[in-house]
């Protein structure tokens, strides 16, 4: 196999850019798929690829000889990519720029060149989403081909070290001297050289669990549905009262109940800008989000990758709920009402099954219920006849915040 040197520099690296994530072959899925969103947060990415190798091949590329045969490159923290890219039976050294991007429309963008905008990837190649698996390591993106249907562009995994087999066809290479040559990874071919070192991708980056539901990539998933109901379902449970980031970067807290599900919008400060309804659309194949202030209805197709990210932070609100039936401990609530005729207060004792107990009068202990709804503690008492609703008060969170410091000891 020839080899050529980067003192072509010029020519080699605008045949590498061309052809880098260029997709030759029409296969995928196109935009009745749904939205692209990258599997993880721009920083992610930047953190992911920073200072190490991707190693890659591009399995669309209309020229065989292409296929299967391994691509290197360096992301040096300055944002200078070194790559060693193979082309029309070739490898040729070639030198550019990397950036991974936020992007409203694919969540993250990699090889990002001009600032304040978005380039649309179905018309300006190496702008491409990207998708990591973090329990193989496996890293590819995805893009366009010219009839606009996406395509897996390259595929391969991010490592520590640079193969041996790219120092010896790209050796003019500036790669810098504390980077690690992998001695195992002699083979040119994609599949013999990850059978060398099946241990050089980088498992479980930090972070990588804060994956974005659903988002594999549309054509990786074949037609297949990437985010079933049971699957989402599964994730709005474990993510009930917990922080959700949008493709704008805006915060939200979901929070789940039995007489209805909704989004909190955040604003900067971390109050709550707006509540949003999750209702049931189109025949239950879609859930549309109804602000309260916003005039917008987005809508969510089951089956899409879910437009938010998980971030792991549970909200202020819950924590507080949360410290509160772990300890056990009373807290004195603004609770006027029937049971309590005359008082202006009533200590409740919460519990994490959204149950509760309310001492009133220092003598009688009446059960209840608690939940969270609109930025609020809801809580009902029951009746002697265990009805629930002849008591009730709504608490706004950070009133709560100022009463929990209190009956906490």
């Amino acid at each position: 196999m020839r080899r050529s040197r980067v003192s072509a520099r010029g020519l080699a690296a605008a045949a590498a850019l061309a052809a880098m994530f260029a997709v030759d072959a029409a296969w995928g899925q196109g935009a009745a798929s749904g939205p692209n969103y990258s599997s993880h947060a721009a920083s992610f990415f930047e953190e992911l690829l920073e200072g190490r190798v991707w190693v890659l091949e591009r399995p669309n590329s209309s020229r065989a000889d292409d296929r299967g045969t391994v691509w290197a490159h360096y992301h040096a923290p300055d944002g200078t990519l070194l790559a060693c890219a193979h082309l029309g039976g070739e490898y040729a050294g070639a030198e550019a720029r990397w950036r991974v991007v936020p992007s409203r429309a694919f969540r993250a963008l990699y090889s990002y060149y001009e600032s304040g905008t978005e380039p649309d990837p179905g018309r300006r190649r190496g702008h491409t989403p990207l998708f990591y698996d973090r329990e193989t390591g496996a890293l590819h993106n995805e893009a366009t081909g010219p009839d606009g249907r996406w395509a897996v562009a390259s595929r391969g995994w991010v490592q520590e070290s640079w193969p041996q087999a790219m120092r010896e066809v790209c050796p003019d290479l500036a790669l810098p001297a504390s980077l690690p040559v992998n001695g195992r990874q002699i083979a040119t071919g994609f599949e013999a050289m990850m059978a060398q070192d099946p241990d050089a991708a980088v498992r479980n980056a930090p972070s990588s669990h804060l994956r974005g539901p659903g988002a594999t990539g549309i054509a990786a998933a074949q037609g297949r549905d990437r985010l079933p109901a049971a699957y989402l379902a599964r994730f709005l449970a474990e993510n009930d009262g917990f922080v959700l980031t949008d493709t704008a970067g805006a915060r939200h807290v979901l929070v789940l109940g039995a007489e209805g599900d909704e989004l909190w919008l955040l604003d900067a400060e971390g109050g709550i800008a707006d509540v949003g309804l999750l209702v049931p659309a189109a025949g239950g194949v879609e859930i549309a989000v109804h602000y309260g202030r916003l005039p917008i209805r987005p809508r969510y197709r089951i089956g899409d990758a879910l437009p938010f990210l998980p971030t792991g932070e549970r909200f202020a609100a819950m924590r507080i709920t949360d410290r509160l039936a772990a300890a056990g401990t009373p807290v004195v609530l603004p609770f006027p009402g029937p049971r309590a005729p005359g008082r202006a207060e009533t200590a409740v004792r919460l519990r994490a099954d959204g149950t509760l107990t309310a001492g009133v009068g220092g003598r009688e202990t009446v059960p209840g219920t608690w939940r969270w709804s609109r930025g609020a503690l809801v809580v009902v008492l029951e009746d002697a006849a265990g009805e629930a609703g002849v008591a009730g008060t709504r608490v706004p969170w950070r009133l709560l915040a100022d009463l929990s410091g209190a009956g906490l000891r």
